[in-house]
């Protein structure tokens, strides 16, 4: 892995004294109060304090679309990760990449999303944060809610106070700090498919103003797709989560909280299935050796080669009938939870460490300065045979290292009598990724003459360096008690170098090792020169300028109104489109070319409202938001097949409804709805010039309808303890899977029904009984459609051919349904 150099990030010696004394750390003003504590006996529903902008505010007077979600509540519904944690949230969406399952998380708010192919050049649209800290990578991002106190989701543009890349929104995992109390929790889970979770807190006080917390977690239950071949089950796996935290009083008005992670995730495979094989497709023909009008000749050397790192057995038809061989495997696949399997079983490994820190420093009663750092180093291994059987038709080993650094300069305060209250500050992002691939498929083979090896795969690499920086400043002034202005501005730029390696493709004429120039028509590389693989390279920067305005008006103590408007932003980037032949390609910089920056405008509507003595919460929002050029990606079926980015225009609106209710001591009642209707504004085209996109496309990953309902219920039990009950249904429209119509599949829509009896006792045990997808709904999570044949339809999109490159269709599978059992203690 590289090292971080700070010279080369840009600070002196001063900041790197404050990094190092800062590393990693929550939020010095994260909130013990568990905002999943929606009921008081006496009061009705409690108070929820956020801190999304940057400082402590109530949950009802913040001028924003939150949804903040607790620990307790958390757990209540089934979620022990980000994984399904959205089921319960209207207009967010979190699912796994195509191809890739949910090895690399994919996210999306109010339609506004991100990468949904996962590759390193791509950035997500919402921002992921531990406790105010960027976790910039979607790769490994479901994280487990580990020693959580909230999970606070922002919908629409967070980019005037949070970090690059927020256009569409924000999660925000708030973890609980040290306290000065010895205190702790041991729990033990055991459930269906041989589920084994322990996890366990110790929060130490050392000293007056010192105090340590201590928090893991190790996760362990089998799959629940059969694998045929050598009868194992994927999509289960191991997990490992460690976490120290340490929070230091060290002078009247400086606290330093410092922190340290490490995540590891092992899995044998994604819950993915194969479907839907077409024979005549580019790749199963082209191992097959059967020539197809209008793809190129199949290769001998590169099929022969594809069929010798198997068995020649595992063909029963001696790669003579495609259709037959296939038939074979997929017909022996009984129920819907099964896949035939590849010779070696798929590998999913993630290893991530973690430091963050923040010092907070009160300079005068009214004005506090932070430094917040983070650095985070991830490895992830991915191999994968995508067809999954055990005939050699496309597989992949794809290696990912990436390494950031984060630092922001936070200044917070007040003034005119407590009547301004403003933030202001700087912010730097340094990220260095590298992406190795070994790709085996029948249109290149296996072998790589640059690495000069036989039989690992082609080699592939992609290696980017980001730098961002940004200032920021907010205010909000108290014009009269009830009228409240906010004012906020940020300025951002993104610098990226990119440097991309495709066996194959690139190929420049070299004589001696000097690049010469090609001759004739068609180009050809001269005499005495061979037509050779070479590294292409771009770079490229980006800035904009994003304000944020809203009026909040508060009619009385129990309902307030507002009305913003603000502008989010992602910075370009570059498609590596590498062409088979450079000196004949027409497209510039042989086809590494680069997509634009993706800005937008959100307004928003709002009430907050606490009615009858805070027995109801009533939250309604309705938004409008305005793409300009927004980041679309697409897929070309070639040959060879590209996957790039395009910009085009685009438009979303929707609203947003959320009731709660404690109509009597110990009864907590939910209902949320959203709405969003998602278009774009026009015919985009690809990189042919053909129209790829049109306003009847459905947006990727933008269900039009979701909703959830809730009830929770504690009562006490003589003086033993409290009983609770939870229910929970999450309910989903149907959506696509993936942006293009050539590829896209289209999710059936689905609920999900979770239940939780608990009880607790005086002296600190507690068990529970929980079950998730109660009514055992089959549903998908994602999906990638690369298979024939071309005529298949292509919704909202005529005239064009269905992509047909695979053969075909993968389908990523969601739990079915689960029980267990939870025992814990605390002291």
């Amino acid at each position: 892995m590289r090292s971080f150099d700070f010279n080369r990030a840009g600070f002196g010696v001063s900041c790197l004294a404050i990094a190092l004394a800062s590393l990693c750390a929550p939020g010095a003003q994260a909130q013990q109060s568990d905002a999943a504590a929606e009921e008081t006996p006496q009061s009705g529903l409690g108070e929820i304090v956020v801190t999304a902008q940057r400082t402590e505010t109530r949950l009802q007077d913040t001028p924003l679309s939150i949804v903040a979600v607790g620990g307790d509540q958390l757990a209540a519904q089934g979620a022990d990760s980000l994984s399904g944690f959205d089921t319960f949230i209207p207009n967010v969406a979190i699912g796994g990449t195509a191809a890739q399952g949910n090895a690399i998380v994919s996210v999306s708010i109010r339609g506004i999303g991100g990468a949904p192919q996962g590759f390193i050049t791509q950035e997500s649209a919402v921002g992921i944060y531990i406790d105010d800290i960027l976790f910039a990578r979607p790769n490994g991002a479901l994280l487990d809610l580990l020693d959580v106190e909230r999970v606070e989701v922002l919908r629409g543009p967070q980019g005037t106070l949070f970090g690059r890349n927020t256009a569409g929104g924000a999660i925000r995992y708030v973890t609980k700090t040290p306290s000065d109390a010895l205190e702790g929790s041991l729990k033990v889970t055991a459930g269906s498919r041989d589920r084994v979770d322990i996890s366990g807190v110790l929060n130490v006080p050392l000293a007056e103003g010192l105090a340590t917390r201590f928090a893991f977690a190790k996760k362990s239950r089998d799959g629940y797709v059969h694998r045929i071949i050598d009868d194992e089950y994927v999509g289960g796996g191991d997990s490992t989560t460690l976490r120290g935290q340490l929070r230091w009083e060290a002078a009247p008005g400086l606290e330093i909280n410092l922190s340290g992670d490490y995540i590891r995730t092992n899995d044998n495979g994604q819950p993915t299935l194969a479907t839907n094989f077409s024979p005549t497709d580019l790749y199963p023909s082209q191992l097959y050796g059967v020539a197809i009008p209008g793809d190129p000749p199949p290769s001998p050397a590169f099929y022969n080669g594809m069929r010798g790192i198997a068995p020649l057995s595992v063909s029963p038809s001696g790669y003579t009938n495609a259709a037959s061989d296939f038939a074979y495997y997929y017909g022996q696949v009984r129920g819907r939870y099964e896949v035939y399997g590849g010779l070696l079983p798929d590998v999913n490994k993630l290893k991530s460490f973690g430091l963050a820190g923040t010092i907070a420093y009160e300079i005068s009663d009214s004005v506090t300065i932070k430094s917040l750092t983070g650095y985070r180093d991830m490895d992830q291994i991915q191999n994968q045979d995508w067809d999954r059987t055990p005939i050699p038709l496309v597989q992949l080993n794809d290696t990912t290292k990436i390494e950031y650094f984060t630092q922001e300069f936070q200044l917070n305060g007040s003034s005119f009598s407590d009547r301004l209250k403003w933030v202001a500050g700087l912010f730097y992002y340094w990220d260095d990724s590298i992406n190795l691939r070994r790709r085996f498929d029948p249109t290149a083979g296996v072998n790589s003459p640059s690495q000069g090896d036989v039989g690992r795969g082609t080699f592939e690499s992609k290696h980017i360096k980001t730098k961002s920086i940004a200032a920021f400043a907010q205010g909000t002034l108290s014009v009269t008690d009830a009228l409240s202005a906010t004012v906020g501005l940020r300025w951002g730029k993104d610098n990226k170098d990119f440097a991309s390696f495709r066996e194959g493709r690139g190929q420049v004429c070299l004589a001696n090792g000097a690049q010469v120039p090609a001759v004739g028509n068609p180009a050809n590389c001269p005499a005495g020169s061979v037509s050779t693989p070479s590294t292409q390279t771009a770079s490229n920067s980006w800035s904009s300028i994003s304000p944020r305005f809203s009026l909040d008006y508060r009619w009385s103590p129990e309902v307030m109104t507002y009305a913003s408007v603000a502008k989010g932003y992602k910075g370009g980037g570059f498609n590596d489109g590498i062409q088979t032949r450079c000196y004949r390609s027409p497209l510039p910089n042989c086809g590494l070319n680069e997509y634009g920056d993706e800005n937008l405008w959100t307004y928003e509507l709002g009430l907050r409202s606490d009615l009858f003595d805070r027995k109801v919460r009533f939250n309604v929002t309705a938004f409008l938001t305005k793409y300009a050029a927004q980041q679309i990606q697409l897929a070309d079926p070639g040959p060879p097949p590209l996957v790039y980015t395009v910009n085009g225009d685009s438009t979303v609106k929707g609203v947003e409804v959320e009731f709660l209710a404690a109509p009597t001591t110990g009864l907590v009642l939910r209902a949320n709805v959203g709405y969003v209707d998602a278009k774009y504004d026009e015919d985009i085209r690809g990189a042919s010039g053909a129209v790829a996109v049109t306003p009847d496309v459905p947006f990727y990953r933008s269900p039009r309808w979701s909703y959830s309902l809730g009830a929770s219920y504690e009562m006490p039990v003589a003086e033993a303890g409290d009983l609770a009950f939870d229910l929970n249904w999450g309910w989903k429209a149907s959506q696509v899977s993936y942006p293009s119509p050539t590829n896209f599949i289209t999710l059936p829509s689905y609920g999900l029904l979770n239940g939780r009896i608990s009880f607790a006792a005086e002296g600190g045990w507690s068990i529970a009984l929980f079950g998730n997808n109660l009514t055992d709904k089959y549903y998908l999570t994602g999906a990638f459609d690369p298979s024939g044949p071309s005529t298949k339809p292509t919704p909202g999109l005529t005239g064009v051919a269905h992509d047909r490159v695979f053969g075909f269709t993968m389908l990523d599978i969601g739990r079915p349904r689960e029980f267990g059992v939870e025992l814990s203690y605390k002291f």
